[in-house]
């Protein structure tokens, strides 16, 4: 033990690996100092529309919370290399849904202004929304993605790091806008029914159209800031082209989905005809992000992994979340359920192995998930009766879908 360590009483955390809690870091204050405007500014709206719509804030509370919780879920398991810690999605979610939104409300509300000023009335009525909300979320959104960043520059290693943390800021935004929306649809409801405004509104704006939201724009932006930040091989003027071209894209389907194109067509068929173009981008950032990930997992698997930890043909499907469903479906169809559960705990604890490796080195950490792999392999020995290796190799080697 070092003599720091001996002092301290306690091992040093692992050398150049930050945590999201940096006191000594402006970034980190910065984010706390909006977050806390941003949450008193929320709960003096909530009290207010409490007074006036008590069960419309009580069901739009529950009803967007329980909306967040499996959403969040999600975007963790997007990122299969598993970087960041809970405190991570916290401050990305905080940041989006109370800081972002509470610098957004002035700055939406001069450029609303400026547009009826500038276009007429009715031009800013109906085109306001479509300048106002790329021009300023877009900004105050990805400005979050990167003071993250230098919070805790190395939790972010790869790009869909940071297009994943990217994505939990653009939740926040749209949630917490969202709740919003509900409470202020149900104050000037006509008929006075206070539930039905709140399920329109979770209907529409969190089912309907929330899947092409503001997560998905964020995330956009986020893989131009990630490919800046990351690709060190590739030029500066390449990669700060990238970024600024995945920023313009992402202002570009906000303004395309806030503008009033299509909306003769109602409300179904005008968002399913803009959801078209929100979804290809997606698709493919998160595509291009994800094989860059498992290249990267699949690197540092063969360079610092034993073979008897992880086999040549266990490497040939990790890094892919598609060829490592496959072997489960497989093992499972073979060996049954439990086998099936086993192979998936045994590919989980391969992975955590493959990023101890990358982020602390060796130590006794690392030996904890060593020992946590070999166990896993025993137990899929035992249920399968056969060697635990879980994956022949696969063409879709680098296929993270």
């Amino acid at each position: 033990m070092s003599t720091a360590a001996a002092r301290t009483g306690r091992p040093l955390a692992p050398v150049g690996v930050d945590g999201f809690f940096q006191p000594r870091r402006m970034a980190f204050w910065t984010m706390v100092f909006f977050i806390a405007n941003g949450l008193f500014f929320e709960i003096t709206q909530l009290l207010t529309g409490y007074r006036v719509v008590p069960t419309a804030v009580l069901l739009g509370l529950v009803l967007w919370t329980l909306y967040t919780v499996p959403v969040v879920l999600f975007f963790r398991s997007m990122d299969f290399f598993e970087q960041h810690p809970p405190l991570g999605f916290a401050m990305a979610f905080a940041w989006g849904g109370l800081g972002a939104t509470y610098l957004a409300i002035p700055a939406n509300q001069a450029i609303f202004s400026l547009t009826a000023k500038l276009g007429g009335p009715a031009f800013g009525a109906d085109w306001g929304a479509a300048f106002a909300g790329p021009t300023v979320e877009e900004t105050l959104k990805i400005l979050g993605v990167i003071l993250l960043i230098l919070v805790a520059r190395n939790q972010f290693p790869t790009v869909l790091s940071v297009v994943v943390i990217g994505a939990t800021v653009g939740l926040g935004f749209q949630v917490l806008e969202d709740l919003s929306y509900s409470i202020n649809t149900a104050a000037s409801f006509p008929s006075g029914n206070e539930v039905q405004p709140v399920l329109l509104m979770f209907g529409v704006r969190g089912i309907l159209d929330g899947i092409w939201s503001h997560a998905m724009y964020t995330s956009i932006s986020a893989f131009g800031v990630g490919y800046l930040l990351l690709r060190k091989h590739q030029a500066f003027a390449r990669r700060l082209g990238v970024a600024v071209a995945a920023f313009v894209v992402a202002w570009g389907l906000h303004f395309f989905w806030n503008s009033p194109a299509f909306n003769d067509l109602g409300i179904f068929a005008g968002s399913l005809v803009k959801a078209i173009p929100v979804a290809v981008v997606g698709y493919l950032i998160y595509r291009l992000a994800g094989r860059e990930e498992g290249g990267y997992l699949t690197v540092l698997a063969e360079h610092f992994v034993a073979d008897d930890l992880v086999t040549t043909e266990e490497r040939a499907s990790l890094s892919s979340l598609r060829a490592r469903r496959r072997v489960r479906k497989q093992v499972g169809k073979d060996h049954g359920r439990k086998a099936a559960r086993a192979v998936r705990d045994l590919q989980r604890q391969q992975v955590r192995l493959v990023m101890c490796h990358g982020r602390h080195g060796a130590g006794a950490e690392l030996a904890d998930h060593e020992y946590a792999v070999r166990r896993a392999r025993a137990r899929l020995d035992t249920l399968t009766g056969t060697r635990g290796e879980v994956s022949p190799a696969t063409s879709d080697r680098h296929d993270p879908l």
